[in-house]
């Protein structure tokens, strides 16, 4: 099993809309081969932070939800929205 962690930072003012982006982001990669859980939450000490944390099968499936169109499309959109300030990612 493998856990990855993203960390998204939103934009001021578009802390709202990026938590509504990942919350669809999160049950998309739910349906993914491979994908065992998906949590999203608002971080408690500062609200304009995001914690996508999933766990997946093996490295492979990780893998292929990286290069998997789905995610691209997500990043592009909080981009292209301004809804994105920062994102930080950890896989252990």
């Amino acid at each position: 099993m493998l856990s990855h962690t993203a960390v998204l930072h939103a934009r001021a003012g578009r802390t709202e809309q990026l938590g509504l982006c990942l919350h669809n982001l999160g049950e998309s990669m739910q349906t993914l081969p491979g994908c065992l859980d998906v949590e999203v939450q608002q971080l408690p000490d500062d609200a304009a932070q995001w914690l996508l944390q999933s766990r997946w099968q093996s490295t492979a499936a990780l893998q292929a939800f990286f290069a998997a169109p789905l995610l691209q499309q997500v990043l592009d959109q909080a981009l292209q929205q301004g809804l994105l300030q920062s994102l930080q990612c950890q896989a252990a």
